[in-house]
């Protein structure tokens, strides 16, 4: 079995505790908004063709305080920012995009309490809240619907629909599929389920070709087993109650299997090749990240990414807590740090990524060594602290949606590079 194991860090400082886990490093200063908004750059797009009326329409006026004023040019970037206006969320979870950037979920109503969003002994259904689905265009979003009470929104989406998770009566938890769907009139909703037994599952991620991975322990253990299900058939990697494997997310292209090893303590990458089930127990390689760690750090590693933007080609990209940024990482060129810092970033173009760097949205070089961000740390797109996520191209340009958390939600808006 090979190791690797990071040298970054030889004596890492205490990583956050659980309670800061998810969504804190980023939706964790939303208090702070208000005094940002005072002192945001007044920017805003040429005014888009008004759209033709549709039902349940939520966005076509833009929220209030939202930027107005003429297309940002900063270092020869033009910025098309197109506010579209505010969706109401839990307050903690991020909202789940499909990879088309075409439709949205969200987690409403209260929060799932840390045994749930955790899967951990103890977790219960969480029946003040609901998960809503909106259609994203570039003119505005229209809502869809909403699930009934009790489920937990997944990790992870396809163009067909996304994954949610429920919390049965007898300390179990299944995995479901909901369809994104476009007709606002049934608002059912019901889940397909894909993992339906007496475990508890957890953390799946969708894969190339209907793959489907996830964690799975029995209702009275808290160490989890990798489970992987592709082509028909079901693969586990066991952690023979040594170690606990959770947060698996698909490489770009299914070759490799990215996910969270815990050990008494010890929190490391893994990475394994998931064509099959000998594959998986003799091709494991781990990196180290802290001798300090549990379960609420792994997930706070793996949330300001997703597994949609969690992958970067052969890189798993995610928030590394004692570097306090994005790093990316595979099990053959290691550990790399994004240049310059980042708390969240996706890439624009083979050329390009944006990045949340210092409370504000940042259009840099993809390449660039810590020496050349510092030189040329990019151009200011939204000097607020906002998520970016891609969209695809509008009008054969590139866009970015920027998910920026305010009082009881998030306010979205669209970017588009010219």
């Amino acid at each position: 079995m090979q190791t690797n194991r990071s040298e970054c860090t030889p004596h890492p400082p205490r990583p956050r505790p659980a309670g800061a886990l998810l969504v804190a490093p980023l939706l964790g200063v939303a208090i702070g908004l208000a005094a940002c908004a005072a002192s945001e750059k007044t920017v805003a797009p040429q005014r888009p063709a008004e759209p033709a009326p549709r039902p349940e329409r939520v966005s076509d006026v833009p929220a209030p305080g939202s930027p107005s004023g003429t297309p940002l040019i900063d270092s020869a970037l033009r910025i098309d920012l197109r506010p579209l206006g505010s969706v109401p969320t839990d307050g903690f979870t991020l909202p789940l995009l499909s990879p088309n950037g075409r439709f949205m979920a969200v987690q409403t109503g209260t929060a799932p309490d840390a045994a749930t969003a955790l899967a951990r002994p103890g977790q219960r259904a969480p029946r003040a809240s609901r998960i809503a689905l909106y259609r994203i265009d570039a003119t505005g979003f229209a809502r869809l619907g909403e699930t009934d009470g009790g489920f937990v929104l997944g990790r992870s989406a396809d163009d067909a629909g996304f994954l949610i998770e429920s919390p049965r009566p007898d300390g179990s938890r299944w995995i479901g599929r909901i369809a994104w769907g476009t007709d606002a009139s049934t608002k059912s909703y019901e889940p397909e389920w894909l993992v339906q037994d007496g475990g508890v599952n957890a953390f799946a991620a969708l894969g190339p070709d209907g793959a489907l991975a996830w964690a799975r322990r029995e209702p009275r253990s808290r160490d989890f087993d990798l489970m992987v299900r592709r082509g028909g058939s079901t693969m586990r990697l066991s952690g023979d109650g040594l170690r606990s494997y959770t947060h698996p997310t698909f490489a770009a292209d299914g070759s490799r299997l990215f996910l969270m090893v815990l050990r008494d303590g010890i929190l490391e990458l893994g990475s394994v090749d998931p064509t099959s089930e000998e594959a998986m127990q003799q091709s494991l390689v781990r990196a180290f990240i802290s001798d300090r760690a549990d379960d609420g750090t792994a997930a706070q590693m793996v949330t300001p990414q997703g597994t949609r933007d969690g992958v970067d080609g052969r890189d798993l990209l995610f928030f590394h807590p004692m570097l306090g940024s994005i790093a990316r990482w595979n099990d053959t060129e290691g550990l790399r740090g994004i240049a310059g810092g980042a708390m969240a970033m996706t890439r624009v173009d083979a050329r390009r990524i944006a990045v949340l760097d210092g409370g504000r949205v940042r259009v840099r070089g993809a390449n660039l060594d810590p020496a050349g961000a510092a030189r040329e740390p990019g151009a200011v797109i939204f000097e607020q602290l906002a998520v970016p996520r891609l969209l695809g191209t509008i009008d054969e340009r590139p866009a970015l949606l920027l998910i920026t958390p305010e009082a009881g939600g998030v306010r979205l808006l669209i970017a588009r590079l010219l």
